[in-house]
């Protein structure tokens, strides 16, 4: 007995030496101790816990409140640093796009619970070789391969939205964008589309996302996978449409694996791509890491693009200035309703290429920090020296809302983009992160802008006159209020609905 309580007390001893010396040199002794910040957040990963966890997505706005009093760079976790402001200089030297080893941070590269994906992979070398075996499946020449396909598919979503407003009913175009932007990216990387736009109603299904529970709780995923599918299913929705999810991309991948009659596609795909690919080890091929990749890819080819679609939607349709103008360009190259001209001939309107930049920018793409990594070289920012191997980040959200860049920048002002010399507008653009920067930055960035061209496009010519929004509020319904990764709006939204415009 006396043998156990004396254990105990050096156990006891032991963890509060360990955490008073982990407290001390967190505070005193870190490389990155010198840098402002709250004390509390620099002391432990409980503070970012507790405003993403407990209140929902709101860290990213407890960070700008950061800024607001301890300056541009800011110490936001024990490892991490955050940077707000209008520096391309060094926006570009943290995003390179060639020629320099760029790490991502491993506490951020696992909130979707696998790092076997290219998206959430670390070292440098790595990612670069993953991204390698498919990179060309995005170009441009690629794009435009299957752009027949991706017409079909925004006809369709346009056709299901004039039956239900001429039967009277609501439509949320929330659900009808991300159906489009669904089967898209299952079509695109699969040959095999979900089929959400032929569902009632879209088929809308939106858990919330554990992405911030898996980032501050690694093992809870594992944990969560080793649990029989009745458990999972009665106690967390978000983790169990994961897990119906993860069966289906493995089905998709085991078949195109297998080849000879069990593959079923009628173009190449993806994983025909990163399979065929002579420069990949198999090792890379295995089928846990193809069903991991195509995960990666449905999720982030779904939700940008719909919330910027519906955002824009939104502004478009309450704002009669900008649909009378948006119309009247439209009309220059869609002579017709039904018109379908190529994303090429769109690409050259300048008033809808206004109108999506402004989309864009308050849509942020992703809202949560990315942060990366120099694993080799200090950084020097403003008198400040960043050393090797810091993770450091900027927020779209902080950059897009940003007044020395964008006057009024809560306003949806599409003018801001135009009568602007090449100079003027390359720099505005740079400072768009919706797809991110350099060497990382988000591969389906071309097949994404198709489907925004597109869809805005015929949308507007064909029913930009017969719609109205029923019931939606920017505050309540559109404004993105939580960062889950994704911006997500209010927990009370309804949606962006419409019906037909009483004449």
């Amino acid at each position: 007995m006396a043998l156990t309580s004396t254990l105990l007390v050096y156990g006891l001893v032991a963890v509060a030496w360990y955490t008073l010396y982990g407290v001390f040199w967190r505070l005193f002794l870190s490389p990155i101790a010198k840098f402002p910040g709250p004390k509390l957040a620099a002391v432990t990963f409980w503070y970012e816990f507790y405003h993403d966890v407990v209140r929902g997505g709101q860290y990213v706005y407890e960070i700008e409140k950061m800024h607001q009093q301890y300056g541009p760079i800011v110490r936001i976790n024990p490892y991490e640093l955050s940077v707000n402001d209008t520096d391309l200089a060094f926006i570009n030297k943290l995003y390179p796009s060639v020629g320099v080893s760029v790490d991502k941070f491993w506490w951020s590269a696992g909130m979707f619970g696998n790092i076997e994906m290219t998206f959430g992979t670390i070292p440098h070398h790595l990612h670069k070789l993953r991204r390698a075996a498919f990179g060309k499946f995005f170009s441009p020449t690629y794009v435009r391969r299957l752009e027949p396909e991706l017409k079909d598919l925004v006809n369709l979503m346009i056709s299901k939205i004039t039956e239900g407003i001429e039967a009277g009913k609501q439509v949320n175009l929330v659900h009808a964008f991300s159906a489009l932007t669904q089967d898209v990216i299952t079509e695109y990387c699969f040959s095999n589309r979900r089929r959400v736009l032929d569902e009632e109603n879209f088929a809308p299904h939106c858990p919330s996302s554990p992405s911030f529970r898996i980032k501050q709780f690694p093992n809870l995923l594992p944990v969560l996978n080793m649990l029989p599918d009745w458990w999972v299913k009665m106690t967390d929705q978000a983790v169990w449409f994961l897990r119906l999810q993860d069966k289906s991309y493995r089905k998709d991948v085991r078949a195109v694996m297998q080849g000879g009659d069990h593959d079923k596609t009628s173009h190449v795909t993806i994983f025909h791509e990163i399979l065929n690919d002579p420069d990949l080890p198999e090792s890379e091929k295995t089928e846990d890491r193809m069903t991991a990749e195509a995960g990666s890819f449905v999720g982030a080819g779904t939700l940008t693009s719909a919330h910027m679609l519906t955002l824009t939607s939104f502004f478009v349709l309450s704002n009669p200035d900008i649909m009378e103008k948006l119309l009247a360009e439209l009309k220059t190259v869609m002579p017709t309703p039904t018109s379908t001209p190529d994303q090429q001939v769109l690409e050259a309107l300048p008033y809808l290429n206004a109108v999506m930049d402004e989309g864009l920018r308050l849509s942020y793409g992703s809202m949560h920090r990315l942060s990366r990594s120099h694993p080799t070289e200090s950084l020097n920012y403003k008198g400040w020296v960043i050393p090797p191997g810091t993770p450091v980040g900027y927020c779209a959200y902080l950059v897009h809302t940003n007044a020395d860049i964008f006057e009024d920048p809560h306003a949806f002002k599409p003018q801001r983009w135009l009568n602007l010399n090449d100079s003027e507008r390359q720099r505005k653009h740079s400072y768009l992160l919706n797809f991110g920067k350099g060497s990382r930055q988000c591969v389906g960035m071309r097949l994404a802008y198709a489907e925004l061209y597109l869809a805005l496009a015929y949308l507007f010519r064909r029913l930009g006159d017969r719609l109205q929004l029923y019931d939606t509020e920017y505050d309540r319904d559109i404004a993105y209020v939580q960062d889950y990764f994704i911006p997500a709006p209010s927990k009370q939204s309804r949606g962006c609905r419409v019906v037909a415009k009483k004449l």
